[in-house]
């Protein structure tokens, strides 16, 4: 599975105070600790960042590939910035997130192909949160169609089918594990040369939850959609017993050869 680290996000007090100072060390450790417990990319969550946001995601994409060796996953609603990032980035970055929007489609994958990256496309757009599984999947064609039509490989687009909080939008939580499911099929619903891949967005799951039940939350949620052939996740590489159900996942489906060290790897 591929593992993409959450941490960096303007959300957190820490990285939004080092964005704003351009302090890079707490940035950098971050980027490398991830990598450490097991990220193949990070994602860098600068928010909307309307004013110099170009300038922003510059500055932070040279200084974590400065220091550490791994491509980045970049976020943000500004589409400026999101190029400015991909100009500077050594080798195939994330584009995340892209939403069903046409208009933004029509910017986002042309970009995507310009620069040889992945995207990830997400089952939303500006009218919200989709109702139910067919709306999601709807969504997940047009982007589909816009990805061929633009010459992004299906090995570079990434679906995601909406996560929700649990605590707030239990009925969502399982249409995301339907949707998840019809993703899987698009390949023979649709005719492609190659599936696209999956992603999610795992830890908004557990939002809203108590502290003591996000982890169990987010980990038994990540064996249900590996177990329907997610490709990919954003999550927290730091939560261990998180990842240990990575590896195991991967033993128990044959990905990787039992060791009775496998844990320590």
């Amino acid at each position: 599975m591929l593992i993409i680290g959450e941490n960096i996000t303007v959300t957190s007090r820490i990285v939004g105070d080092a964005l704003m100072k351009r302090d890079p060390k707490p940035i950098v450790d971050m980027a490398r600790a991830q990598k450490e417990a097991g990220a193949h990319f990070v994602d860098v969550n600068i928010g909307p960042a309307t004013k110099k946001g170009d300038e922003l995601m510059e500055w932070v994409v040279k200084t974590i590939q400065e220091e550490v060796d791994i491509p980045l996953s970049l976020d943000t609603k500004n589409i400026d910035a999101i190029e400015a990032g991909l100009k500077v980035h050594k080798g195939a970055a994330i584009i995340n997130s892209v939403t069903g929007d046409k208009e933004k489609l029509d910017i986002l994958m042309p970009m995507a192909k310009k620069y040889g990256s992945k995207i990830v496309g997400i089952a939303l757009t500006e009218k919200g949160v989709p109702p139910d599984v067919d709306s999601r999947v709807e969504i997940a064609m047009n982007i589909v169609n816009s990805a061929m039509e633009h010459g992004v490989p299906m090995e570079d687009l990434y679906l995601d089918p909406v996560v929700l909080p649990v605590a707030v939008a239990q009925e969502q939580v399982h249409n995301c594990i339907e949707a998840l499911k019809v993703f899987k099929q698009l390949q023979e619903l649709m005719g492609l040369p190659e599936a696209p891949r999956t992603t999610v967005g795992l830890s908004n799951v557990s939002q809203s939850s108590p502290p003591e039940l996000k982890s169990l939350l987010n980990r038994t949620y990540l064996t249900i959609l590996l177990s329907h052939g997610l490709d990919s996740a954003i999550l927290d590489p730091l939560d261990e017993e998180l990842m240990k159900v990575v590896k195991t996942f991967d033993i128990l489906t044959n990905k990787t050869l039992y060791a009775h060290s496998y844990l320590e790897r």
